[in-house]
């Protein structure tokens, strides 16, 4: 029967070997189930605190915060990681972590459950409560604005769209829009645009448009951050009156906190520096400093505040802690624009963008980089345009996006994801 068995299985090892195209060799070689994979790679992870996602760098075996969390912050929940195919992990998806000095084990054991390796998170935290807390008042110092320990600083934000009612802006001025652009986009300056003269503006119906801004003023505050409060209008010399009004009521309320910078007259047309914008700003200036002696006040320049020069070569020396508003949109504004602010500069004023607009639509925007790129070379602080849904290309979230801010990267449009990347490295 022995020699009729080994007929029969070397029968059937033949027939398999043609028809598989495999050696019958290999038959007795080969256990496909037991090969198993000696790969233990740690190859994505992330973390989430209070619904932000804080993304991680992975060095070697050590895995890196891509970003602070606040200084408050004491437990994180693992939010997505990606390991080696077939391996476990000691961590998984949705596990707590608590935040603290001390880094981390994350073991991965490779499929073949003997080969392991070890990975470091280190969590990196801010050192400080706020922003305000840790630079306080900000000065004018030369063509530079300080801290309050007079070094050089440069902050990065967000300006909000326009007041004005049925404008569409207005249903992002919340202090939950606030508390998420400071906890996710590290943003430490925002700006509220109240507009003036136009429909709906604060001169059609003061009240609304004055809470909406006081709203924004106040979650700073509260949050720690910077706020500009902007006379958002083209023609203010034609209002001096109502903006001297205004500006001594926001004096008042809150000229004693270190968070606030006035912003008098957002973009003047094309029109005389010495005769129309400069009287107008020293009136409204005077009246702001019988009230509030040194928080910084941000002047417009003409048109559509690009001619930093006209104000560089006869600057406002009736107050201290002034400096001059320069806006630029990448698609329009180039390098004429960043030497002309340049040679202002070096004329001895300080310059404060608070508004900027991306190329919009992509985030391959060179021009921008090349303004960014010179705003931190310069310590220049910086507003992009704007909170709001409106389908343009300077929109930071798609329309409908959540009023109460929270937004994922599926609601952010191009150009806030472009802006957002700005503000979180600008401080690291």
């Amino acid at each position: 029967m022995r020699p009729l068995k080994l007929l029969i299985f070397f029968l059937i090892t033949s027939i398999y070997s043609c028809s598989s195209g495999v050696n019958g060799d290999e038959i007795f070689q080969q256990d496909p189930f037991s090969v198993k994979s000696t790969s233990a790679k740690l190859i994505s992870f992330n973390i989430e605190y209070n619904s932000s996602i804080f993304n991680c760098t992975i060095n070697g075996d050590v895995v890196e915060m891509d970003r602070a969390m606040p200084f408050d912050a004491t437990e994180g929940i693992i939010k997505s990681m990606l390991i080696s195919s077939g391996a476990t992990s000691n961590k998984i998806i949705g596990d707590k972590l608590q935040i603290s000095s001390n880094s981390q084990e994350i073991v991965i054991t490779a499929e073949d459950g003997l080969t392991k390796k070890t990975y470091n998170l280190t969590f990196k935290v801010n050192d400080y409560t706020s922003i305000v807390d840790k630079h306080g008042l900000l000065q004018v110092n030369g063509n530079k604005i300080v801290d309050k320990n007079n070094e050089a600083i440069s902050l990065a934000g967000n300006s909000f769209f326009w007041t004005n009612n049925n404008w569409g802006g207005l249903k992002y001025y919340k202090a939950s829009v606030v508390s998420w652009l400071k906890l996710d986009w590290n943003t430490t300056i925002v700006r509220a645009a109240m507009g003036v003269e136009d429909s709906g503006g604060y001169l059609d119906d003061k009240l609304s448009n004055k809470n909406r801004l006081k709203v924004i003023v106040d979650a700073a505050i509260d949050q720690g951050i910077y706020v500009i409060i902007d006379w958002h209008s083209h023609h203010a010399e034609d209002n001096t009156e109502e903006a001297v009004s205004f500006f001594k009521e926001m004096a008042s309320l809150y000229g004693k906190y270190p968070n606030v910078i006035y912003e008098i007259y957002n973009e003047p047309l094309d029109v005389s520096w010495n005769t129309v914008i400069k009287p107008y700003a020293e009136t409204v200036i005077s009246a702001i400093r019988e009230i509030d002696p040194d928080n910084i006040i941000v002047v417009g320049t003409p048109e559509w505040s690009q001619k930093v020069d006209l104000a560089a070569n006869n600057p406002i020396t009736s107050s201290d802690n002034i400096a001059y508003t320069l806006h630029f949109y990448s698609v329009h504004h180039k390098q004429w624009l960043r030497d002309r602010a340049k040679a202002a500069l070096d004329k001895g004023i300080a310059l404060f963008v608070t508004e900027w607009g991306t190329i919009g639509y992509t985030q391959n925007d060179p021009e921008s980089e090349e303004w960014i790129k010179w705003c931190k070379e310069n310590d220049i602080s910086h507003c992009s345009w704007a909170v709001n849904d409106k389908v343009e290309e300077w929109s930071i979230v798609k329309e409908g996006a959540n009023s109460n801010g929270s937004w994922n990267d599926n609601k952010l449009t191009e150009s806030g994801k472009l802006t957002r990347s700005i503000n979180r490295k600008w401080h690291n």
